[in-house]
């Protein structure tokens, strides 16, 4: 009993499943398999067979490649609530192999699964999952081609504060007129999702800093004031 428990309790912190029922996430809770994984475990690698999608009910996970040079290029970090691996209940010809490697942040990384077979199933009986599945892939599509923008016509300090901006849309809390973003992320992950190298980063944070854009805490940061930061 206190496995199904503990399952539900996940089932519930997924944020697809908001809008469903507690009868509707007992369903839910029967299709899906739970897996604790080490800091940097793998949850799938590179060109494995797309058959699932995955869901972080605990801790964060990386979406990435390496170029050509063996540099890791970050392409999303994926936070407690949401999906990853869901391209391939789009196009299942396409999507058919995995694109990128997916790779834990955090020891007791909490994943539960799901067959792409079950989760059409269950997107079949309650037609609102379609609904926010093709919001969330939209945003992210948006996301992506923001970003590669970004890099091609930006310079490094622009592609830093779009970053910044965007952690503060997903992850911030307002503080008065203040917002906090406790990204939990390391210098060296920032350059890998902003393209920029990890001494540029940490001289472009503390630019912003000591032009009181920012106060810099261990992984998170307040931005002072959303209206004036750029």
């Amino acid at each position: 009993m206190g496995t199904e428990v503990t399952k539900l309790w996940h089932v519930d912190s997924i944020q697809l499943f908001d809008e469903l029922s507690y009868e509707d996430k007992l369903k839910v809770e029967r299709l899906v398999s739970v897996k604790t994984y080490p800091k940097n475990s793998s949850i799938y690698g590179l060109d494995e067979k797309a058959t699932d999608i995955y869901f972080v009910a605990k801790g964060r996970v990386k979406l990435a490649n390496h170029s050509n040079h063996g540099k890791e290029n970050i392409k999303f970090i994926v936070y407690e609530g949401d999906l990853f691996g869901e391209m391939g209940i789009v196009d299942d010809e396409y999507f058919n192999q995995r694109r990128d490697f997916a790779q834990s942040m955090e020891d007791d990384t909490t994943i539960c699964s799901m067959s792409y077979e079950d989760m059409r199933l269950l997107m079949n009986d309650y037609q609102i999952l379609n609904k926010i599945l093709l919001k969330k892939i939209s945003k992210r599509l948006r996301r992506t081609e923001h970003r590669l923008e970004s890099i091609m016509f930006k310079d490094a300090r622009t592609r830093l504060v779009d970053f910044i901006k965007d952690l503060a849309k997903d992850l911030g809390k307002p503080v008065g007129h203040e917002v906090l973003v406790k990204h939990r992320l390391t210098h060296q992950e920032i350059a890998n999702i902003t393209a920029i190298s990890r001494q540029k980063v940490t001289t472009l944070l503390n630019e912003l800093k000591q032009e009181n854009l920012i106060h810099l805490e261990r992984k998170s940061l307040l931005i002072r004031d959303m209206e004036v930061f750029k």
